[in-house]
């Protein structure tokens, strides 16, 4: 089975070789929440496949990091801990 993405779909076709032909079969949707999957792998056998989703939460995600800019540092020093204290 091939598996290919097209218009937002996730499609499959099953496909057989005679001679030096490939012969596909009609293709058929797989899922049309193609924008839903981060990453996925198929079974050998074609019939089952492994998606990872996002997880749908009604809190916003929390913060995991954080990224401070400190622009003129010795002034800000100087400001905070004044010479001769």
């Amino acid at each position: 089975m091939l598996i290919y993405a097209s218009g937002g779909e996730l499609m499959g076709v099953s496909y057989s070789v005679k001679g030096d032909t490939l012969v596909a079969d009609k293709p058929r949707v797989w899922t049309d929440k193609l924008d839903k999957i981060r990453d996925g792998d198929l079974a050998p056998d074609g019939k089952r496949m492994l998606v990872l989703t996002p997880v749908e939460s009604a809190q916003p995600p929390k913060q995991e990091h954080e990224v401070v800019f400190l622009f003129n540092f010795f002034d800000e020093l100087r400001r905070r801990v004044p010479a001769g204290k």
